[in-house]
This record gives structure tokens, sequence and C-alpha cells, in this order.
């Protein structure tokens, strides 16, 4: 059992999100989450055992994995994107509002094409304020709709930007991605250290 996933049985995660169809044949109600990441893994569905991890962990815990997972591919990442991913980790070290308007900001500017934007707007997506303009009535997010976000910031990043010969490539990147899941799950504390700006040679 997972200290952070305590779940006897995946039921009540599954109704979070969309399994897909090739999930379903591979996972069960009454399986528990440690059977059904492994189950996912086997067949090499890493792109569910994202979507479940997503959906499974503390919403937290879940931003915060898809924080570290883009540092796997940091070299790709512009300024302005590390920003958003830092806007994601200030956000976490102190989940306040003003951190909360910054991340969208930033996920705006970066777009939603680019996997920093993702984890950004996760934290928009958290639940802990409105998603509208802040003239209007407030309007919460969906439950668990940070899960899609932290699913896509993790699934856009195996895939954009291409990776280039030599490189570990999607699937190695998928199955470290799923490995950190795990650690997290299994009680690996949240990381705030913000990410360096690389300066221009």
């Amino acid at each position: 059992m997972y200290k952070k996933i305590p779940n006897q049985s995946i039921a009540s995660i599954l109704v979070r999100y969309d399994l897909s169809d090739d999930a379903k044949q591979c996972i069960t109600q009454n399986m528990t989450p440690k059977v059904a990441i492994e189950a996912l893994n086997d067949a090499k569905l890493y792109n569910d055992s994202v979507q479940f991890i997503a959906h499974a962990l503390p919403m937290i815990d879940a931003i915060n994995w898809a924080s570290i997972v883009l540092e796997i591919r940091d070299n790709e990442w512009d300024e302005t994107q590390v920003h958003a991913i830092n806007s994601a980790r200030n956000w976490l070290k102190q989940p306040n509002e003003t951190y909360r308007i910054r991340a969208n900001q930033l996920a705006d500017r970066v777009g939603l094409e680019s996997a920093p934007s993702w984890v950004a707007k996760a934290v928009y997506w958290s639940g802990t304020g409105s998603i509208v303009a802040p003239e209007l009535p407030a309007v919460m997010p969906p439950a668990f709709l940070y899960g899609h976000a932290v699913a896509a910031a993790i699934t856009v990043a195996a895939a954009v930007p291409q990776w280039q010969k030599g490189e570990m490539g999607y699937e190695k990147f998928y199955i470290k991605a799923i490995q950190l899941g795990i650690d997290i799950a299994n009680g690996q504390s949240v990381k705030t250290q913000l990410i360096a700006i690389k300066e221009e040679t």
C-alpha cells in the first residue's frame, strides 16, 4: 500500500477521469493502486499509468510530481517556461491566491502546447480559488481538474519537443516519470526549490 494512496481498491479513483479502452481491459475496480499501476506498466500503457497516478495522488503531491518530472527535460525549457514551472513551486511552498493567479498568467503566456504551461494550470485549477475573472461571481473548477492538467504536463513533456537521437526517448521518460510518481506515493516530500534560469551564452 502506498502512503499517499492508501485506498483498499481503485474504484473511487477511477470515477475521477475517463479510462482508455486499453486500460479498461487491463485493470479492474477491486485492484489495489499498487497492483493497478503494475498492471498498466506491464502492458506498457504508460500514458494510462500517468493518468491514474495524477488522479490518485493528493492534489499537492500530484502537482509536485509534475513539477519534478519536467526537470527531466530541463534543457528544453526557455526562461518563460522555467518561470511557469517555478510558479507552481512557489505556490507549493506557499499556497496563496497571488501565486495561483501568477501561475495562470504564466501558463497563458507559455501556451498549452508546452508542458510547463500545464503544471502552472494545475495550480490554477487546484480548487483553492475561482477560475474566472475577479470581477465575476466565483466559479470553482470541476473536481480533479488539476489531475487532468498534471497528466497533460507529463504526457506533453513525453512528446514535445521531439526527442533527438541519443536522448532517452519517450518510453524511458515515461518509466522514469512513473517511478517518481511511485516515490511520491510512498511518501517523498514536496520539492519547492526553484529551477535556476540558465544564462544565455
